[in-house]
């Protein structure tokens, strides 16, 4: 235990410059990543209005959040959300297939639109890259195998980054909503 702590106290002595740095960089990025996420969080410029269209295969959905057009097109409104937001929406998927099968939850076809409501093309692929990969969604029960006939509660989430990269795409493509489509399958097993 002596050596232990001798060494540790000498090694402290030693690099107390560098330590001292490392203390004094962790800090900083903590203080500035909260900043930025208090700011953000009451920034009215920053915040994204969205949808996620439902397209199905092999399954039935109803229930919970899902929201239905006249024509009869399923969607989640996600609200307004914000970067560093959370945001949970949960509804019933029942299987059709006649066999086992594994659910399948993906989104697909990002649309980023400006504060005419136009869609957004991009000149750089990279912006909407970034735009794209500073949401991530997840669900409770992709790769969930069904039986037939069997019904699921699906929670799908939609985290929001709050990145620099992220935050700059946004202002510079001066976006203010976006939509995706929620493909959800069932595939058989291999």
């Amino acid at each position: 235990m002596r050596i232990s702590s001798r060494f540790f106290t000498e090694l402290v002595k030693r690099h107390k410059k560098t330590l001292l740095m490392i203390v004094i960089t962790v800090l900083i990025t903590i203080i500035i990543q909260t900043i930025l996420s208090v700011w953000l969080s009451n920034n009215s410029e920053v915040y994204l209005p969205s949808i996620g269209t439902i397209y199905t295969f092999n399954v039935e959905v109803y229930g919970g959040d899902l929201k239905e057009l006249n024509d009869g097109q399923k969607f989640l409104d996600w609200g307004t959300i914000y970067p560093g937001m959370v945001v949970n929406r949960s509804f019933n998927v029942k299987s059709k297939s006649n066999v086992d099968a594994i659910l399948i939850i993906k989104p697909a076809n990002w649309t980023f639109k400006d504060s005419t409501n136009r869609t957004i093309n991009f000149s750089s692929e990279t912006d909407y890259e970034t735009l794209v990969s500073g949401f991530i969604f997840t669900s409770n029960s992709n790769g969930t195998l069904m039986h037939p006939t069997e019904t699921l509660e699906v929670t799908l989430t939609l985290k929001v980054k709050v990145s620099s990269d992220f935050i700059d795409a946004l202002i510079r493509n001066n976006v203010k909503n976006f939509s995706f489509d929620i493909y959800i399958d069932l595939s058989k097993p291999d």
